[in-house]
């Protein structure tokens, strides 16, 4: 016995639980195929559900066939699991996702509010006179620690003197996990250079921060 309304309710109870709303998604044929969506019907020959997803230009994928409303409602749900996973993996690549939404679109970021960040508090711990690059990928300034923004991450890299990449390139979700590596590194990056000192090594660039001989800067300590 089926009972459409009741299994409806149902299937937009819990796309609200799981905070689905924006999805493409079609119950019972409310609507016809749009692309990119993820569709449940109960077909009138085969007393069947079937659930699939629609291509683009609304062509049909694969079809899911289940006798038992709640085995169609898990692959429903599974079948919209899938195309977050899917866009979010898109936009992870710097790909378009199928279509907007919330649930993967990155919010804009501005560049130039955090770089003007960046730089008072590189001010405000000394260290304007150490190299580093913010959020400009491309300059080719030597022996810089750079932080950018690329394919929804922030990095972070460190160059040789013809700014080539020394070793990895670190990703961070957010910008404050960013901020921490990168003052990290300008940290020691000075503390390597008055070891450089001690040890009468030269040094890559000169900074005030180590060119006197015996002077110490003393770095704030809630880099």
């Amino acid at each position: 016995m089926f009972n459409k309304e009741q299994e409806r309710v149902e299937l937009l109870s819990e796309i609200q639980k799981l905070g689905y709303d924006s999805l493409r998604f079609s119950i019972f044929n409310d609507h016809n195929p749009w692309e990119w969506e993820t569709r449940i019907e109960l077909n009138p020959q085969t007393h069947k559900y079937e659930v699939y997803l629609t291509r683009d230009r609304a062509g049909k994928g694969r079809v899911f066939e289940y006798s038992d409303f709640p085995d169609a409602k898990e692959k429903f749900l599974e079948l919209l699991d899938h195309t977050v996973s899917r866009n979010n993996y898109y936009i992870s690549n710097g790909w378009v996702p199928q279509y907007p939404s919330p649930l993967w679109d990155k919010p804009e970021i501005d560049i130039e509010s955090l770089k003007n960040i960046v730089e008072k508090e590189i001010k405000e711990r000394g260290l304007e006179s150490l190299s580093y690059v913010l959020f400009d990928e491309d300059s080719s300034q030597p022996w810089a620690t750079h932080l950018f923004f690329k394919n929804g991450k922030f990095q972070i890299n460190s160059r040789d003197e013809r700014s080539y990449i020394v070793g990895k390139t670190w990703e961070f979700d957010t910008m404050k996990e960013a901020w921490d590596e990168f003052f990290k590194i300008l940290s020691l990056t000075v503390h390597a250079e008055q070891l450089a000192n001690e040890l009468g090594l030269s040094h890559p660039y000169p900074s005030p921060l180590w060119d006197e001989e015996g002077k110490r800067f003393n770095l704030r300590q809630d880099m």
